[in-house]
């Protein structure tokens, strides 16, 4: 960053902590206290308020942070738009997305986006569908991918295709129902994700709430798409998913599919998002087009 004293403040109020800023920042702590101390003279006024647990921001830090938030995302903006007349050949781009379409979508996404741009450094963390939301709005990462994410003020929607879920199942497990409703799989052992914090798990929950009758027998909380997937591929029960978690494994004959009929699981969607007001830099706008255009394309 060209304004260095600017960065470390930012860093430290993010940290609540000087130690912790300072091993983020790789800086000694000592020298890191004292560029504060300076910016604080400089300003005429304390940023800080001091007390055993930490650092918290007085009402003039919290101005000067809004100031330095925007100042580093305008700098990565300008930076960006100086990457693109590099032909985009530098940058980086960092994403948070639920698990399931990792290994179908975005893969395929990153594929093509990386034959135009191959030395751009693409950074993925999965998380469940509010941990996606909370990291596009704390401005943690420029994208977020997400199956029926909570609503945010300070997140907008780039794109949203239909991702209804499925209960899925090994042809070898006796399963009866072509076209189920959730109440249909009270009788059957579930793999489910643990919580609500869990796109997956939150559509579960509404549907079940429509329906006050229906107990779930689900032996398998799992947060992973590859073990609620891996229950049902070994026989012992069906998971509910949705179709990109589980397409290949669906194309080879290793798994069936039922369409679920409950409004809440037959509605869903993915959804790729952004921060509000936030301008994305034009490698990221390329990459966005990309993973876009094969969420429109991937089967539902």
């Amino acid at each position: 960053m060209r304004d260095v004293q600017l960065r470390y403040f930012y860093t430290i109020a993010n940290e609540g902590s000087i130690r912790k800023a300072a091993e983020k920042l790789n800086v000694a702590a000592s020298a890191l206290s004292r560029r504060i101390i300076q910016l604080e003279e400089d300003l005429g006024i304390p940023l800080f308020e001091r007390h055993a647990r930490g650092l918290n921001l007085t009402d003039g830090g919290r101005l000067y942070y809004s100031h330095a938030r925007q100042t580093l995302l305008n700098e990565e903006w300008v930076v960006g738009e100086i990457e693109a007349i590099k032909d985009l050949r530098r940058g980086q781009i960092r994403l948070h997305c639920v698990e399931g379409v990792i290994g179908s979508i975005l893969t395929d996404a990153v594929a093509e986006f990386r034959a135009g741009s191959p030395e751009v450094k693409i950074f993925i963390n999965r998380a469940g569908s509010t941990g996606v939301v909370k990291a596009v709005a704390a401005d943690e990462v420029e994208l977020g991918l997400a199956l029926d994410p909570p609503l945010h003020r300070d997140v907008m929607t780039l794109e949203e295709v239909p991702a209804p879920l499925y209960a899925v199942h090994s042809p070898s497990f006796d399963f009866p129902h072509a076209s189920p409703e959730l109440a249909e799989l009270a009788d059957f052992p579930l793999a489910i994700p643990p919580d609500s914090s869990y796109g997956l798990r939150d559509l579960i929950d509404r549907a079940a709430r429509l329906r006050a009758d229906i107990q779930l027998h689900a032996p398998l909380h799992c947060d992973s798409i590859f073990g609620l997937t891996g229950f049902a591929l070994s026989g012992q029960g069906v998971s509910i998913l949705p179709k990109c978690s589980f397409i290949n494994e669906l194309r080879d004959g290793r798994l069936l599919a039922k369409p679920l009929q409950d409004p809440p699981l037959r509605d869903a969607n993915l959804t790729l998002m952004a921060r509000r007001h936030r301008i994305l830099p034009p490698v990221t706008r390329r990459f966005c087009d990309i993973l876009a255009k094969h969420l429109r394309q991937a089967p539902s």
